[in-house]
C-alpha cells in the first residue's frame, strides 16, 4: 500500500496539471482528491493510524494501544532524560507488531513460566524487551495516572453570568426608575399623569474593569526532562486550579481594589436580611431561609439557588419540622426545573450551592445567600490564558508565567439577598 498510494498521487497530479488552465473547476476538484489521499498517506504512516484503515476496531485497537505504550516505555528506560531537542520518538509499524508478540508471549510465560515453550518469533520479541538478564518489560497500565487528596474549592464563576470583552472594561447604561402609573381622567383635575415624568430619572452608567490575575510556576530541567507522565497537562491543571480558586474567592468576598468586588462586600450594595427574633443567637432555622428566599422579588425565582458552605449544609440537614421530618427532603427539587449543576439538595424548593468561599456560621456573620445569580452578578473575560516561558531569570530553573485579565461586579442587588446571624 505505501508503493500504490504515491504513484496514485502521481497520476492524480498529472491528471491536474494536464486539464489545469482549460477547465478550473475540473482542476480544483483534481486538487481536492489529491488533498485527501495526502491526509490518507499520512495517517498510514502514523503508528494506530493503520488501526482504523486497516480494520482494527475494539479489543484489537486496544491491545495495539497497549503495545504503542510498551514500545514508549522501552524507549524511556534506553533514553531517560528527554531535552526537546532530539525528535519525538514514534514507534515503528514493525516495533508495533513485536510488541504485540512480546505481550502474547508474556501472558504465555504466566501460565506455564517456561521459556523453552515458546516459539522462536516468541522468544526473538521477548528478547527486545528484556530488561537485565532474565527479566522482561511489561505493559504499563497507570503510568500516566498523577494521584492528588486535596481539598478543591467551588467554582463560583459558573454560577455567575460571564461576558467576553476586548477592551479594558465594559459599562453598561442603568434604568432602575419605573415610570409613574397612568391616571383615570375622572381622577385630575387637569390633565393625566400630572406632574410629567423625568425620563433621565434613575439612568446611570456601570463599568466593570478587567483585572490581571497572574501565576507563576518554576519547574527544573531535571523534572522536565525526567518526567515519565504527561507533565505538560498536569501543570496546566494545577494552573487551571490555581487561577479558578483565586477568582471564586474574590467573586465572594473580594474587597475591589485590584480585585473583583464579591457578593458579601459591603459596597455590593446586596441587601442584608438578619435572622428573626425568635431565633436563638449565633444560629439559623429553616424558617428564616424560607423568608430569605421569599424576600427576592418573585421575578428572580426561576433559576435562583441558596449558597452555603458544607458546614453550614450540615446544620440544614439536622433541622426537622414539628413532625420530626427532614426539612430537605420534605420539598425535594421540582424535575426539569433550572438549577446549577452539582446542586443535590433543596430548601424550599430551592437548590442548594455547597460553595466552600462563604463564611460558618456565627454571630455577625453572613453564612448563606440567596438570588439568580447569573442576573445578580457579572464576570467579565478580558483575553484566555496565556503562558510566557522564560528559562533564564531562575538560574537552573525555567518559569513560566501565565496571566489572565478578569473583573466582575453586582450588575443587579436586588435578585439576591444575604442572611446574617444575630
Amino acid at each position: 500500500m505505501g508503493l500504490e498510494i504515491p504513484q496514485l498521487i502521481k497520476e492524480i497530479k498529472e491528471a491536474r496539471q494536464a486539464v489545469e488552465g482549460r477547465d478550473a473547476k475540473m482542476a480544483q476538484r483534481f486538487a481536492e482528491i489529491e488533498k485527501s489521499v495526502n491526509d490518507l498517506f499520512v495517517r498510514v504512516g502514523r503508528p494506530g493510524g493503520g488501526e482504523s484503515l486497516g480494520g482494527y476496531a475494539g479489543d484489537a485497537g486496544l491491545e495495539r494501544k497497549d503495545a504503542i505504550g510498551l514500545c514508549l516505555t522501552k524507549h524511556m528506560l534506553a533514553v531517560p532524560k528527554v531535552d526537546g531537542v532530539q525528535p519525538e520518538y514514534v514507534p515503528t509499524s514493525g516495533e508495533i507488531d513485536e510488541a504485540l508478540t512480546a505481550k502474547k508471549a508474556i501472558s504465555k510465560l504466566f501460565r506455564h513460566a517456561d521459556l523453552g515453550r515458546l516459539e522462536q518469533i516468541e522468544r526473538k520479541s521477548l528478547s527486545a524487551f528484556n530488561f537485565g538478564n532474565n527479566g522482561f518489560i511489561l505493559t504499563p497500565e497507570m503510568s500516566s495516572r498523577v494521584l492528588s487528596c486535596l481539598e478543591d474549592s467551588t467554582d463560583i464563576a459558573s454560577l455567575m453570568h460571564n461576558e467576553q470583552i476586548s477592551g479594558p472594561s465594559i459599562k453598561y447604561m442603568l434604568d432602575n426608575a419605573r415610570l409613574d402609573q397612568a391616571a383615570w381622567a375622572c381622577e385630575t383635575s387637569c390633565f393625566a399623569n400630572n406632574p410629567q415624568a423625568d425620563l433621565a430619572a434613575g439612568l446611570g452608567e456601570l463599568e466593570i474593569k478587567a483585572e490581571t490575575l497572574r501565576f507563576i510556576a518554576c519547574a527544573t530541567s531535571d523534572l522536565m526532562q525526567d518526567s515519565g507522565f504527561d507533565i505538560q497537562g498536569w501543570l496546566l491543571r494545577k494552573v487551571s486550579t490555581g487561577f479558578r480558586n483565586t477568582i471564586s474567592c474574590a467573586l465572594i468576598g473580594g474587597d475591589g481594589i485590584g480585585k473583583p468586588q464579591g457578593i458579601l462586600h459591603p459596597g455590593a450594595g446586596i441587601p442584608i436580611c438578619d435572622t428573626s427574633p425568635n431565633t436563638a443567637a449565633g444560629t439559623f432555622t429553616w424558617q428564616d431561609l424560607v423568608m430569605l428566599a421569599y424576600q427576592v422579588p418573585i421575578q428572580w425565582h426561576d433559576g435562583a439557588a441558596f449558597l452555603m458552605n458544607q458546614k453550614t449544609l450540615g446544620l440544614c440537614l439536622t433541622m426537622s419540622d414539628a413532625a420530626g421530618r427532614p426539612v430537605l427532603l420534605s420539598v425535594p427539587i421540582t424535575e426539569g426545573a433550572r438549577r446549577p449543576a452539582g446542586a443535590r439538595f433543596s430548601i424550599a424548593g430551592f437548590p442548594v450551592v455547597v460553595s466552600t468561599q462563604m463564611p460558618d456560621c456565627q454571630p455577625g456573620a453572613t453564612p448563606i445567600a440567596f438570588g439568580l445569580w447569573d442576573a445578580a452578578y457579572t464576570v467579565v473575560n478580558r483575553k484566555s490564558t496565556t503562558m510566557q516561558p522564560d528559562p533564564y531569570s531562575a538560574g537552573f530553573c525555567s518559569l513560566f508565567k501565565f496571566e489572565a485579565r478578569v473583573g466582575g461586579a453586582v450588575t443587579c442587588p436586588g435578585a439576591a439577598r444575604l442572611l446574617r446571624v444575630r
